[in-house]
């Protein structure tokens, strides 16, 4: 038999031993429970305590000795359901934790090393299913500059954690397409929001427009997700 579930919905190995050998004997004393389960005397004793606090073991006293019963295997579903109300008054609480967690932040990095530790943190806890967007930037100067110096070190990366790239770039930084691109292009004859890249809840704004490059780094659902929505738009209008 699997026991599985029962330890999925709280029980401890002993406990389950102690249950099903209750279960199967009737009415015992602590001795025979012993003895048929083959756990040590505190064991059980912790076990039938334990059991009796859920709901899912019985006594009767008779002549000071104690008969140990196990309920009937339905009232674990009551035993179920006061474990989901327990967990139903302390949820708010936890949703108030998750809140805090999810509080927007924002930090400032200088310097080409800062440029490539936002590109660390940007993939950072990221898998294959997530896709980063990419806003390229428009001038052909400062793109080569950024290429060379972050986004090219940054590949492996990419590579590593198996991201998606999505990009939009304007019509005069276009390329002959390559087919083992990592990532999907799209071209617009439109100034677009330069330097700037999002994927999940974060969202990377670089500059490169002075000797020392710097960079913003945003947590922000709320944000990260207008950025993407208005990505999703330009990419429908751009062209590959």
């Amino acid at each position: 038999m699997d026991t599985s579930v029962l330890e999925d919905i709280g029980l401890s190995s002993t406990e389950i031993k102690v249950f099903l050998t209750l279960l199967k004997s009737g009415e015992s004393k602590a001795g025979r429970i012993i003895k048929k389960s083959g756990l040590q005397s505190s064991s059980v004793y912790n076990a039938i305590n334990s059991l009796i606090k859920k709901g899912l073991v019985s006594y009767v006293k008779e002549s000071q000795i104690k008969y140990y019963k196990a309920a009937n295997p339905e009232v674990i579903f009551d035993y179920i359901d006061i474990k989901k109300r327990e967990y139903e008054k302390i949820l708010p609480k936890l949703k108030s934790y998750q809140q805090q967690k999810d509080e927007e932040s924002a930090q400032i990095f200088r310097t080409y090393r800062g440029i490539k530790t936002i590109m660390s943190e940007l993939l950072k806890d990221v898998n294959k299913r997530d896709v980063l967007l990419i806003f390229s930037i428009e001038n052909l100067e400062e793109y080569k500059l950024a290429r060379s110096n972050v986004y090219t070190p940054t590949k492996k990366l990419v590579s590593e954690k198996k991201v998606k790239m999505r990009g939009i770039f304007h019509e005069n930084l276009r390329e002959p397409r390559k087919k083992d691109s990592i990532m999907q292009k799209r071209y617009v004859k439109f100034s677009i929001i330069p330097n700037t890249m999002v994927i999940n809840d974060k969202i990377a704004i670089i500059s490169w427009k002075e000797n020392e490059p710097f960079g913003v780094l945003i947590h922000s659902k709320s944000m990260a997700k207008s950025y993407a929505d208005f990505f999703d738009y330009m990419w429908k209008t751009g062209k590959p």
